[in-house]
């Protein structure tokens, strides 16, 4: 028994001195900042990297080392930073493999050893490269869906929903007043013959002028209140005739607004069935002066009409006017819009113009070919980009892996007949990797280019359908 007791000492002063050692060198490798206590580097993976196929290289996650140290560096950012922290996963990869039993390893398990501690994960670009949609949502037509999926049929089919337009025009006195040296009159008359001018063919188009005659004096007030005149019946356009109807009047009496919206309403009636989509808009610069009331004129529209919209333009006006208007509007199921200058007019007749010709979808579409263009060159920058992303990461891991290499090979851990074995299998599987990320890429470029092309058609048909 009192032999044993030295042995025992002995024993327990080993033990207790291997602890305080270990204990060491944990807490040096948390000063470092790398693995945790305890964990160590895998020395092996499950895939084997000669039969492994891309999809089962592109799985894999990223190293331990790599996570712990370079993951969150952004190289494109702060290229010192990046540099640093390869160093360092490098530093520590080496110094723990250098610890290791590694005379026996064959190439495969130094492979796999290295790429365990310092490869970088693919699954996330993968997945985008894989997910991303080739969508054009500018080509969107009125009715939610993209042109892209309409069928060619229905695009070819010929169009039968008519559209009208009645154009109401204040010419009462106040018309005269000059709004960035020029005429209100002579303004509103331009931006409404740039508007007729500009609709599709199949659409019909009226002009009405309403308190064009006589002078805005007491006495001249019943002449004037009837003045409600179709200077251009409701037709299709025609320019030499609708130019001649703006010469025939000029601002010089009263407003009365309700009833040319009811001449409108005449008109449109007239002319209308299920199939028909009317537009009324009315540029005026004062309220109702001749007893009516426009608002439950525009009111009998929208009974008589329900696919209809009174919108209207409140050209420089006072607070009085424009609150008018505006209910106006509301009654008619439109929009009001308050305007003060001749850009602003112009802007406003823009909008104007977009909602008729997204009504008549097929030339609504017509002036859709620059969205195609532009929205393809869009996907391709897109594609591009992530091109370039996945292609930094490979060049990255690439040096990673040769600055590894010859660490290795300078602390004689292995030799340079094993290094040029190690380095065949690194360099295969990101052969494999690169090639199947091509391919994704090169794949994703042709579905860009089948949805432009088909999209292309799509636009062709459609001019041919509109007669351009």
């Amino acid at each position: 028994m009192n032999r044993l007791k030295p042995l025992f000492i002995l024993s327990l002063l080993f033990i207790l001195l291997t602890g305080c050692q270990e204990d060491e060198e944990n807490a040096a490798t948390k000063k470092k900042g790398g693995l945790e206590p305890g964990k160590t580097i895998s020395a092996s993976k499950e895939v084997d990297l000669s039969s492994a196929t891309p999809e089962e290289l592109i799985k894999e996650k990223s190293g331990d080392l790599y996570h712990q140290y370079i993951e969150n560096k952004s190289w494109s950012k702060d290229p010192k930073a990046y540099k640093e922290a390869t160093g360092n996963a490098t530093d520590e990869y080496v110094e723990d493999i250098g610890k290791k039993e590694t005379k026996k390893w064959d190439e495969h398990k130094w492979a796999q050893s290295i790429l365990s501690s310092l490869q970088t994960g693919y699954g996330d670009i993968a997945s985008e490269l894989e997910n991303y949609e080739v969508v054009y949502e500018e080509m969107e037509l009125p009715d939610g869906r993209l042109l892209q999926d309409v069928p060619m049929n229905e695009i070819t089919q010929k169009e039968d929903k008519r559209v009208n337009v009645a154009l109401l025009i204040d010419s009462s006195g106040s018309m005269k007043a000059d709004v960035d040296g020029e005429s209100k009159m002579s303004l509103a008359k331009d931006s409404l013959e740039s508007l007729a001018k500009e609709l599709p063919e199949s659409v019909n188009v009226s002009l009405i002028a309403f308190g064009h005659k006589g002078t805005g004096s007491d006495a001249d007030k019943e002449m004037s209140c009837k003045a409600v005149e179709s200077l251009y019946p409701l037709q299709p356009y025609d320019g030499a005739a609708f130019s001649e109807s703006l010469t025939k009047f000029d601002p010089k009496g009263w407003t009365p607004l309700a009833s040319s919206i009811e001449l409108a309403n005449e008109q449109l009636t007239s002319q209308s069935d299920g199939k028909t989509e009317n537009f009324i808009y009315v540029v005026s610069d004062g309220i109702e002066t001749c007893d009516g009331d426009p608002v439950a004129a525009a009111k009998k529209v929208k009974a008589d009409n329900t696919d209809v919209k009174i919108n209207i333009i409140g050209f420089d006006v006072d607070s009085e006017a424009d609150g008018q208007l505006k209910k106006v509007a509301e009654a008619g199921g439109g929009e009001y819009s308050s305007v003060k200058t001749k850009q602003q007019l112009s802007e406003i007749k823009n909008v104007w113009e977009e909602a008729i010709n997204k009504n008549t979808w097929r030339w609504w579409a017509v002036h859709r070919f620059s969205d195609n263009v532009w929205t393809t060159v869009d996907h391709y920058n897109a594609l591009r980009d992530i091109s370039s992303t996945y292609q930094s990461m490979l060049q990255n891991e690439q040096n990673r892996m040769t600055q590894t290499l010859n660490r290795l090979e300078k602390e004689k851990l292995i030799d340079s007949e094993k290094r040029s074995a190690i380095s065949t299998l690194l360099d295969d599987r990101q052969d494999k990797i690169r090639n199947y990320l091509n391919d994704l890429g090169s794949a994703k470029h042709e579905e860009v280019k089948t949805v432009s092309d088909e999209l292309d058609e799509r636009l062709d048909a459609i001019k041919k359908q509109v007669g351009l």
